[in-house]
């Protein structure tokens, strides 16, 4: 019999995973959509610089800056202070001494908390080696720990009777300024400056101390808010002799309010670090001559972020000069009683070529009147730190750091004096710790030296002897 034309035929079943896979489908774009809801709003929340935004960007910040940290205080040649070996020489490599500025070279290395005198021969005549917690303890005006074979002594100064001024830093933390301390000749503690000092600092004609400093600012600044905080807040603190805080001077609000801030240049803020000040030299009266609104007194301050050299009046509180130059991420500008400055310029940019040059320049004309760039086998690159000293002889001290090595140059660019720092690191002696702030003084500038009887001997050759 046959079925009736209307009657229904039998539905096949939908399988159960054709469901689930439908589900599937459906919830992975739910998330697909939900995830890019997110991203359009995270995008917003940042645009607007948001709270919400603040929180996250800094909590990122904060964490990759503890990796960071953990991974640098971890490692037995400390990234920064040690370096690929450039040069096979250890210690004296060459030494004109008709030729060369009389005296003793001091120096500090990265593989310790040490400053180190050396006579022309390469001889050390006297060392300084007082490990950062020997001097600060628990640090307590620290907010955290770093151990000593993370910190190095940046900046030093010799006094007549043997005293030395040593600013204590790490590459580990941000900020990186440990502390200031004055040291008697066999490393006694005389006293400290417990704040964050970083890079250099100046001494006056009457002893007056002048050191950078720094702080970590959390709050817009009123004269730059268009700077996102956190922020790296640069600052000149002024100690009498014997250590005391006098005033400290922010260069935040200094720069804000002075002629030569320009929002946009500032922005360029790395993280918040947007000066990244490396140098505070005392200008003398014949620099001061030839610039208009420039005193002797006056305070030049290298702001290597922003290409840019100024000049801080400390009494009235105010930056009365400043100049840019054919530099990039200069340090150690030195005030030349010609009106010139003299400038470590570890980025140069000349086209292809890859180095660093010391340069004489001229403010007034915006020209180079004096370079070195090192030598045809053995060119300058130092990337970070550095510095230079003009001798009396007209010679030139300069300091590159990423190498470890010392130069004796002059005028006519011929090296005379050659040291690269003896000790070496790593599992072959691969590594060499950097050499910060090389300084040349005559001997009648250190007269403790005569009274010590202690026979010369070479500079270690290696880490941990």
């Amino acid at each position: 019999m046959d079925k009736p034309a209307d009657s229904a035929q039998p539905s096949r079943p939908i399988p159960a995973d054709a469901h689930d896979r439908t589900d599937r489908l459906l919830y992975i774009g739910f998330l697909v959509g939900l995830g890019g809801l997110s991203l359009q709003l995270g995008m917003l929340l940042a645009a607007v610089d948001a709270p919400v935004y603040q929180v996250t960007r800094d909590g990122v910040q904060a964490a990759r800056a503890l990796f960071a940290q953990r991974e640098m205080t971890a490692a037995q040649w400390p990234q920064h202070l040690w370096y690929p070996t450039r040069h096979d020489a250890q210690g004296l490599v060459s030494s004109d001494a008709e030729s060369c500025e009389p005296g003793f070279t001091l120096y500090t290395s990265g593989h310790a908390n040490v400053a180190l005198l050396l006579d022309l021969e390469g001889n050390e005549v006297h060392r300084w080696e007082v490990p950062f917690h020997a001097v600060f303890g628990e640090a307590k005006h620290l907010n955290s720990h770093v151990p000593d074979a993370c910190i190095y002594i940046r900046r030093a100064h010799v006094f007549p009777n043997g005293d030395l001024l040593a600013l204590y830093e790490t590459p580990a933390t941000t900020p990186p300024g440990r502390g200031l301390a004055r040291l008697d000749v066999d490393g006694n503690v005389l006293w400290t400056f417990a704040a964050a000092t970083h890079h250099d600092f100046g001494i006056g004609p009457d002893g007056t101390i002048y050191v950078l400093t720094q702080s970590l600012r959390t709050e817009p600044h009123p004269q730059m808010s268009l700077l996102s905080p956190p922020l790296i807040e640069e600052k000149i603190s002024i100690l009498s002799p014997d250590g005391e805080e006098q005033k400290t001077l922010s260069l935040f609000d200094l720069f804000g309010s002075s002629p030569y801030y320009r929002p946009v240049v500032t922005l360029r803020d790395r993280a918040g670090d947007v000066f990244h000040s490396n140098t505070v030299n005392v200008i003398g009266p014949g620099f001061a001559s030839h610039h208009e609104g420039v005193d002797a007194g006056d305070l030049m301050v290298c702001l290597r972020n922003l290409n840019l050299v100024i000049v801080v009046d400390p009494e009235s509180e105010e930056i009365v000069w400043a100049t840019s130059g054919p530099w990039h991420y200069p340090h150690d500008p030195d005030p030349l009683e010609n009106g010139h400055i003299l400038i470590f310029d570890n980025c140069a940019t000349r086209g292809t070529t890859v180095g660093s040059r010391v340069i004489e320049f001229d403010p007034t004309t915006g020209g180079i009147v004096r370079e070195f760039a090192g030598t045809e086998d053995a060119p300058l690159i130092s990337h970070i730190r550095s510095c230079q000293q003009l001798l009396e002889n007209g010679n030139l001290l300069v300091t590159e750091s990423d190498a470890g090595r010392l130069l004796e140059v002059t005028p006519a660019g011929d090296v005379v004096w050659e040291y690269v720092n003896p000790v070496r690191g790593g599992d072959e002696g691969e590594l060499t710790p950097v050499v910060s702030g090389g300084v040349r003084y005559r001997p009648e500038e250190l007269p403790f030296l005569k009274s010590r009887t202690a026979r010369p001997q070479v500079a270690q050759a290696s880490a941990g002897e």
